[in-house]
């Protein structure tokens, strides 16, 4: 019974510290510091700018001539990466409101960070345009985020990155390549074979070291996938 118990525990409070989401009215990115503040690594230019109704917001600009653009997460709620890459000169491929982020252009990849098991769950602001993306590391190879609407998008991540790519929707004709999100969450108890007998009341805490994700359990590390280091 014991064992059973602390098999549970642990199980439990693994699922809790897995449990994040980035809700962007509570934890906004709507200035150019608190972009910095919770990114590791950009690459793009970051502009402070107010729109046609008198909001700021942040334009991610794309000006590298062809290279890739990277913009990485690491201080946020969950662990997300924006890339893009594309051969023209158009800018803002990514915009950062108070309450929501737009992604902007087709060619624009959001890589999220989880571990095998989880839900994703990504909520969608109504908009006039529409988005679909191919997807890598989840149980969907394809999801699509119409316009007009604000139904959550929810797949189950097979592999510790979930990649949206942008780049090439399958009708190019009904999908704009632009969407916006409210919100973006990641849960569930994932793989925790190699931390499933821990002892109870331990807490575990989630860190990054050379921008990977490191779980501290009693003393011992572990990486994303529940494997001890």
């Amino acid at each position: 019974m014991k064992k059973f118990f602390l098999f549970a525990a642990a199980a439990i409070a693994a699922m809790s510290m897995n449990a994040a989401v980035w809700e962007f009215k509570t934890d906004t990115i709507n200035t150019v510091e608190a972009v910095k503040a919770m990114a590791s690594n950009t690459t793009f230019i970051l502009t402070q700018k107010t729109s046609s109704d008198n909001q700021p917001y942040v334009a991610v600009d794309y000006k590298l001539g062809g290279a890739d653009a990277e913009l990485y997460f690491t201080n946020a709620p969950i662990e997300v990466k924006f890339t893009y890459k594309n051969s023209g000169d158009k800018t803002e491929c990514l915009k950062f409101y108070n309450s929501y982020l737009q992604i902007n252009r087709k060619g624009v990849i959001m890589t999220i960070y989880c571990m095998p098991g989880d839900d994703i769950i990504i909520t969608p602001k109504s908009y006039s345009k529409a988005c679909e993306f191919a997807v890598t590391g989840a149980d969907k190879a394809v999801v699509a985020f119409e316009k007009n609407t604000e139904t959550p998008i929810v797949l189950k991540a097979t592999d510790s990155e979930v990649v949206f790519d942008s780049s090439a929707p399958s009708d190019a004709n009904a999908y704009a390549q632009a969407c916006q999100f409210v919100s973006i969450q990641v849960g569930g108890s994932g793989n925790n074979e190699a931390i499933d007998n821990v002892e109870a009341g331990v807490k575990a805490v989630k860190t990054f070291e050379n921008g990977q994700l490191v779980i501290i359990k009693n003393g011992v590390k572990y990486n994303a996938l529940g494997v001890a280091l």
